[in-house]
């Protein structure tokens, strides 16, 4: 009798946990965006609550919806998580693996060679974006969102963005097209609030103003600097 209780009690947990599941892709690219669903049914249609357990794995739009877009932007493992927020809440997880892109900028078919760009700290206010080869050969459209959502955009190599401690820069997006050949790539990083924050042992924004002199210190190795 013991023993049928226990396989009863099994039985009514692992029905719990399987009531709520998120649809869509276990494996994504970096620079993918991806469509997920849940079977959890809430008290009405914006009640739901989507989480990411890092901002490497972004979720765009509404979050409090049943069906979601994600971004992936770094590859890593990451949780990606729904529940409701009604009186008879369910959580349900997903594990989701970001691998490397299949086509890496430098051997894309449009030949562009940019494959990473630094931030620099102008000003407490203000920061430059700064991508790593020094070409002409390209046009640039960076898109700055920050922590409001709202967004900023730049046609400049070298753009200048302003942020805040509270309104600070979240993603930065740029596109780069090349001139001879009419296409383009898009990279894309993802920052926290931390990041933009002052630390003498973080080492991550450096206080210093762009020289046309001084561009090789932000290109790569072997790179031109036309």
């Amino acid at each position: 009798m013991r023993l049928l209780l226990i396989l009863a009690f099994g039985l009514l947990t692992a029905s719990s946990y399987a009531q709520c599941t998120i649809t869509g892709s276990a494996t994504l690219r970096a620079n993918e965006t991806a469509t997920y669903t849940t079977d959890s049914r809430a008290a009405c249609e914006d009640c739901y609550i989507w989480k990411s357990s890092n901002e490497n794995l972004l979720i765009e739009g509404d979050s409090k919806l049943a069906k979601i877009n994600v971004r992936a932007i770094v590859p890593g493992k990451y949780i990606l998580s729904v529940s409701t927020s009604d009186a008879k809440s369910t959580t349900c997880e997903k594990i989701i693996e970001v691998t490397e892109t299949a086509q890496t900028p430098a051997k894309n078919k449009c030949g562009v060679n940019i494959d990473d760009f630094k931030d620099v700290k102008v000003s407490e206010s203000v920061v430059s974006f700064f991508p790593n080869e020094n070409s002409a050969d390209y046009d640039y459209d960076w898109i700055a969102t920050y922590a409001n959502n709202e967004m900023k955009t730049s046609t400049d190599k070298i753009p200048q963005f302003f942020f805040s401690d509270i309104n600070y820069i979240k993603l930065v997006k740029l596109k780069i097209t090349r001139k001879a050949a009419l296409c383009a790539v898009t990279i894309s990083k993802a920052y926290d609030e931390n990041y933009w924050k002052p630390a003498t042992n973080s080492g991550k924004v450096q206080q210093r103003v762009y020289a046309p002199t001084s561009y090789s210190d932000y290109v790569k190795q072997g790179e031109s600097t036309k």
